[in-house]
């Protein structure tokens, strides 16, 4: 048995791991998505400088890196 053969005979399958990721991304997304939505919200109420992404596309990248670093190990 080659070591190729006996590290992914035990590997999860895509679809339970992409199932995984989702689970966390949603998580990760609903615990930004009131924090981010506030800090615009002071943002404007400020009058400091518009931001250049949507607060679903901030929220969205926050939580796909706090979905990636959970599955690094960090």
């Amino acid at each position: 048995m080659s070591l190729y053969e006996s590290t992914h005979r035990n590997a999860a399958s895509g679809s339970k791991a992409g199932f995984d990721y989702l689970l966390v991304y949603a998580a990760c997304f609903i615990a930004y998505l009131i924090p981010v939505a506030i800090r615009r919200l002071n943002a404007r109420m400020g009058g400091r400088a518009q931001h250049r992404n949507s607060v679903l596309a901030e929220t969205s990248a926050l939580a796909a890196n706090c979905a990636s670093s959970s599955f690094a190990g960090l």
